[in-house]
C-alpha cells in the first residue's frame, strides 16, 4: 500500500480537522506508535475514537501491517464485550483506525479509588473472561490484557479494548532472526514465555495474564506485580494457582475450561465461605451505586413549548447528586439541582432525603411561589444542617409569561443564547437577604432563546472554563439540545479536568418557544 507524505513527522503534531468522513474535536492521547483522536461521525452525530499511527512509522512495513493487523482484529471481534469497529483505511496524512467512544472507565482507575465486593468482582471478571473466549474462538490473541485496557462503562458492561499487539493464528508469526527481541506488552502483565519473546505468545499467555486481573479484582487493588495467592480467596485459589503456572502447558488449556471454574466457584458454597464482614459493606455500597441512581429520572420529560437534553456523570463511587424535572402547574416546569457537600453513604442518604422533601413539599403546596419554596425547603430541613450539607440551584420557567427565573446557592451555570444574535451571557444573579447564600437572576425570553446549565460546584469562580463553555455552546447552537449536552461534555473531556471521573457534573440543553 502506498502511503502520502505526512504533513509532519515529529511532534508537536498538528490537530487535523479531519480524517477518513469524521470530524475530528481534539487530541486524547498519544501512545507507544499511534495518536488517538476523538471524533464526530458526521451523519449521526455520534463520538468516535480515531486512531492515527504515528508518522515516523508510516515507511515502517512491520509497523504499518501490525497498525492494519489491529483493525481486521476488531473487525473480527464481534461481542459485547469488545471495543467495536467503525472504519478503517487511508486519510491524506497516513492510515486510520475509526472505532467505538466507550462512555467508561478503565478497571485500572476504578481499583485505585475503591474495591469491588467479591461478587461484583466475579461478575467483571467473568465478562472479561467472555470477551477473551470469543477473542480465542476466532484465533486472537490479545496479548496485552491489564487493567488499563479493561473499560467499565457507566451500565456496568466491561469493554476489552487496545488491540495493538494482538495476532491472529491465521496468520505467520514473524521469524525468529537470531537477534535480541523488542519487548512487546506490558511486564507486569506478561506470562513468563512472552517476557522471553514475543513469538512465544499463545492464548495460554492470555490465560496467564487474565489470571493476575482476577488477583487485583479480588483482592481490590493493582499488585504492582506482587502476587501472594493465600491473600486471595481460598476457594478461588485452586483456579488463580493453574492460571498462573510458569508454563504454558500447566495452565488451562482454554479459556472455556477457565471460565466452566469460575462459574462452579460462584454457584458452590466456597465463594459464600469467602465472603468476609468487609465484603458485606461493599456489597452494600454497590446496592447504594444503584439506588443513586434510581432516585434520578431516565429521562427528561417533554413538556410544552420546552424542547431539552441533558447529560449527566457520576463520580466513581457515590456523589450525592440529585436532580429533578418538576412539573409546577399547566405553564410553569422547573430543574432543580443539588449536590451534597457529603460524599459516599452519607452522601446519598442526605440527597434521597432532599429529593422526598422536594416532592412532598410542592404535592402538598403546588402553588406557592419558587421562593416561596425555597424558603419552606430551608425550614423543613434544618436550616444550619442543609446550608451546610448541599449546594444547589433552581430553574424556574414559566411559558404563559416567558419568564425565566434563576435560584443559586454556590452551584451551577446558566447561559443564554439570544435566538436573534450570536451572543452568549451568563444570568447575571444578586444576592437574596431572604434566604443564606442564595442568589437570583430573572430574565424575559423570547421564542427559539437557548439555554445552557452547568451544575457543578466547582466552575463558578473559573474564568477559563466558563469562556470553554461559552465557546462550546457557540459551537453547536445550532444543533438539537441532546446533540448539544453530548458534544459540549466530550469537548470539556479533552480541554478541562471538571469532568474527570473524580467529579459529578450534570448538564441541561434548553430551546423555549
Amino acid at each position: 500500500m502506498e502511503l502520502p507524505q505526512p504533513i509532519s513527522s515529529e511532534p508537536p503534531f498538528p490537530i487535523p480537522q479531519q480524517i477518513g468522513k469524521y470530524k475530528i474535536e481534539g487530541l486524547l492521547t498519544k501512545g507507544g506508535m499511534s495518536l488517538l483522536y476523538l471524533g464526530t461521525d458526521p451523519l449521526t452525530q455520534e463520538p468516535v475514537i480515531v486512531k492515527v499511527l504515528l508518522p515516523k512509522y508510516l515507511s515502517q512495513p512491520d509497523m504499518v501491517n501490525r497498525f492494519l493487523n489491529e483493525a481486521q482484529v476488531i473487525a473480527l471481534a464481534n461481542h459485547p464485550n469488545i471495543v467495536k469497529l467503525y472504519d478503517y483505511g487511508r486519510w491524506e496524512n497516513g492510515l486510520y483506525i475509526a472505532m467505538e467512544f466507550v462512555k467508561g472507565i478503565s478497571l485500572r482507575k476504578i481499583l485505585a479509588h475503591q474495591p469491588f465486593s467479591l461478587k461484583r468482582s466475579l461478575e467483571v471478571l467473568l465478562q472479561i473472561a467472555y470477551a477473551i473466549c470469543h477473542l480465542h474462538a476466532h484465533g486472537i490473541i490479545h496479548g496485552d490484557l491489564k487493567p488499563e485496557n479493561i473499560l467499565i462503562n457507566d451500565q456496568g458492561q466491561v469493554k476489552v479494548i487496545d488491540f495493538g499487539i494482538a495476532l491472529l493464528l491465521t496468520q505467520k508469526k514473524p521469524v525468529d532472526n537470531g537477534q535480541p527481541q523488542m519487548l512487546i506488552g506490558t511486564p507486569i502483565y506478561m506470562s513468563p514465555e512472552q517476557h522471553v519473546s514475543y513469538l512465544n505468545i499463545s492464548f495460554q499467555s492470555d490465560i496467564y495474564s487474565l489470571g493476575i486481573i482476577a488477583y487485583e479484582l479480588t483482592l481490590g487493588r493493582i499488585s504492582h506485580g506482587r502476587i501472594v495467592l493465600s491473600l486471595a480467596p481460598q476457594g478461588l485459589q485452586k483456579i488463580l494457582h493453574k492460571a498462573l503456572q510458569p508454563q504454558p502447558e500447566d495452565r488451562y488449556s482454554d479459556m472455556v475450561d477457565f471460565i466452566a471454574d469460575l462459574l462452579q466457584y460462584v454457584k458452590s458454597g466456597a465463594f459464600q465461605k469467602d465472603k468476609h464482614g468487609s465484603d458485606y459493606f461493599l456489597e452494600l455500597f454497590e446496592k447504594l451505586e444503584g439506588f443513586q441512581t434510581a432516585i434520578l429520572p431516565s429521562a427528561p420529560p417533554e413538556w410544552q413549548g420546552i424542547e431539552i437534553g441533558h447529560l449527566q456523570r457520576q463520580d466513581i463511587g457515590l456523589s450525592g447528586l440529585y436532580y429533578d424535572f418538576l412539573d409546577l402547574s399547566s405553564t410553569k416546569k422547573a430543574i432543580f439541582i443539588s449536590e451534597s457537600v457529603q460524599k459516599g453513604a452519607e452522601g446519598v442518604i442526605l440527597s434521597s432525603m432532599l429529593s422526598t422533601c422536594v416532592r412532598t413539599l410542592l404535592t402538598a403546596n403546588y402553588a406557592l411561589s419558587p421562593l416561596e419554596f425555597l424558603k419552606k425547603l430551608f425550614e423543613r430541613i434544618d436550616k444550619d444542617l442543609f446550608a451546610a450539607a448541599f449546594s444547589l440551584c433552581y430553574v424556574v420557567i414559566d411559558t404563559s409569561t416567558h419568564s425565566l427565573e434563576f435560584f443559586q446557592k454556590g452551584y451551577g451555570t446558566l447561559l443564554h443564547a439570544d435566538a436573534h444574535s450570536t451572543s452568549i451571557t451568563p444570568i447575571v444573579t444578586e444576592a437574596i437577604s431572604e434566604l443564606q447564600s442564595c442568589r437570583y437572576g430573572h430574565i424575559q425570553y423570547k421564542p427559539n432563546d437557548r439555554f445552557l446549565l452547568l451544575g457543578h460546584t466547582e466552575v463558578l469562580a473559573s474564568e477559563i472554563v466558563l469562556d470553554l463553555l461559552k465557546e462550546s455552546f457557540k459551537e453547536v447552537l445550532n444543533l438539537p439540545p441532546q446533540t448539544q449536552v453530548e458534544l459540549i461534555l466530550r469537548k470539556f473531556r479533552l480541554k478541562s479536568e471538571i469532568v474527570s471521573e473524580e467529579h459529578a457534573l450534570s448538564l441541561f440543553s434548553l430551546v423555549l418557544q
